[in-house]
Order: structure tokens, then C-alpha cells, then sequence
């Protein structure tokens, strides 16, 4: 996602300079090599002196230690901001990490990406025509969430603006809940020789970083629970009607799951 993002300020020509951060050396010759950053530093503190935002690109529950090693380095009137999957527990997390000074934490969430990680999956385009969700806090200023959303704006992103609890309950089911699907399919299979096209794309999703994952689950543990318990429903459902061997009611069953999906995707 962050080297993505530097590409995409760089093609566009948006009148930025790119300062990254990144703890191994092969990260940042990466970075450099294939132009995502006009500098890249070893020192967190060296790398946002001068900035005007930060965009933490790592997974959730390490992006408040990033910004507290980052503090001193901080000009007063920064603005942070993330890519991260969950907003609601990192809002808190970051709050209370900036009490005292007049950093602002503004959260982000672009809805895009793949499972492949990185810098060389880096991808120029990638935030064209994607929806980045901007999740400020009820207290936000105005001007701070104006400048976040340019910043997405500015690489070919929609914006919407959403309160994180908000967020989090939409993402439970239309993101969190089918890398769990995913995952749990992924393990339910023993033998890959006769796995076909639907297996692909179904489980795709499951070559993600673990990491990511783990943090994304514990950060959004209520609203994915809600959500596993109304698939766990439906999965009940489908059982009764196999174990029934009604092919009306099974064939029902799809239809319904198959007009749904026509009407969600718009």
C-alpha cells in the first residue's frame, strides 16, 4: 500500500516529496529502485521532519508504536493518517498517544489492494477509482479532514466520510468476514489436485500477511462476531436444507444468494 502510494504521487506529478521509513536495508534500496520515494531512511524520526502528514503504511496495532517512535521528529501541526483495515480501537490507541500536542490523527482506509505484499507489488494505479473510507473523529477539525481526503483524492481515490465505528461495522461483513471464509475454506481442504477456477477465486484473499490479518481481528473482534454469527445462520440453514434433499428449496437457497449478489455489486 505505502509504496503504492508514492508511486502514485510520483506519476501524477502531485507537488509533493516523498520521505519513506523502513527498517531493512533491501527495503529501502527497493523503494529507491523503483521509485516510490524521493528518500528513504532507516530513522523513523528522520523520516517526518518537515512533513505536513504521515501515512502509516503498516499493519494496525504496530502503527501506534511507529507514531510514538516518530514523535520528536513530528512538526507541531502534523497530520497522521493510515491505510489500516479497522479505525474505531486505532482512533482511541492514537488519541490518547497525542494528548498534549497539536498532532492530529485523521484515520483512512483505502478499499483496494491484493494479496501480495511488498514494495516491488507496488502499483501505480492502484487508488484510481477506489473508495477510501476517511474516519474522523466527532471532534475533528474540518480543514484537518479536508486534507486527508486531498490526499487520496489526489491518486485517483473516491472519498466517503464515516464515523470509525461506523466503518468498522460495514468492513465486518464485506471485507473482514470473506478473508475469515476464505481462510477457514483454505483449511477444510486436504487435497489440491482437483481444486478449480472457483476455489482460486474464492480463497484468493488467503495469501494475505497473517499479520495484517491477526491485527485486523483483534482490532474489529465485536462486529466480526456478529458477523460470523449471521453466516454461521445461513450455514445452518443450508445444512437443514441438504439434510432435507428438497432441490426446490436448495435451488431457491442459491437463487436468492445469486440475486444478492447483483444487487449489492450495484
Amino acid at each position: 500500500m505505502g509504496s503504492s502510494l508514492g508511486l502514485a504521487l510520483k506519476k501524477r506529478g502531485v507537488d509533493v516529496e516523498v520521505r519513506a521509513y523502513a527498517r531493512r536495508a533491501e527495503t529501502r534500496d527497493a523503494a529507491l529502485e523503483v521509485g516510490a520515494a524521493d528518500a528513504v531512511f532507516s530513522d523513523p524520526v528522520e523520516a517526518v521532519q518537515g512533513a505536513d502528514m504521515v501515512v502509516f503504511c503498516v499493519p494496525i496495532l504496530k502503527i501506534p508504536e511507529l507514531a510514538k517512535a516518530c514523535l520528536s521528529g513530528l512538526s507541531p501541526e502534523a497530520v497522521l493518517t493510515d491505510v489500516g483495515s479497522t479505525k474505531a480501537e486505532l482512533a482511541i490507541l492514537m488519541d490518547g498517544l497525542l494528548a498534549g500536542t497539536d498532532v492530529v490523527f485523521v484515520g483512512s482506509h483505502p478499499i483496494c489492494g491484493s494479496e501480495q505484499q511488498g514494495i516491488e507489488a507496488g502499483k501505480s494505479n492502484l487508488y484510481k477509482g477506489a473508495v477510501t473510507v476517511v474516519t474522523p473523529q466527532a471532534d475533528a477539525v474540518e480543514g484537518t479532514v479536508s486534507e486527508v481526503s486531498n490526499l487520496w483524492k489526489s491518486v485517483g481515490a473516491s472519498v466517503r466520510v464515516m464515523s470509525p465505528e461506523t466503518h468498522d461495522e460495514i468492513l465486518a461483513t464485506t471485507s473482514h468476514l470473506p478473508h475469515m471464509v476464505a481462510a477457514t475454506l483454505v483449511r477444510s481442504v486436504n487435497d489440491g489436485l482437483f481444486c478449480g477456477t472457483g476455489f482460486l477465486d474464492t480463497t484468493r484473499v488467503a495469501a494475505g500477511s497473517p499479520e495484517v490479518w491477526s491485527d485486523i481481528v483483534q482490532t474489529n473482534a465485536p462486529a466480526l462476531k456478529s458477523a460470523l454469527k449471521v453466516f454461521q445462520e445461513h450455514l445452518d440453514e443450508l445444512n437443514s436444507l441438504i439434510d432435507a434433499a428438497d432441490g426446490e428449496k436448495l435451488s431457491a437457497w442459491f437463487a436468492t444468494a445469486r440475486d444478492k449478489r447483483k444487487e449489492l455489486l450495484g
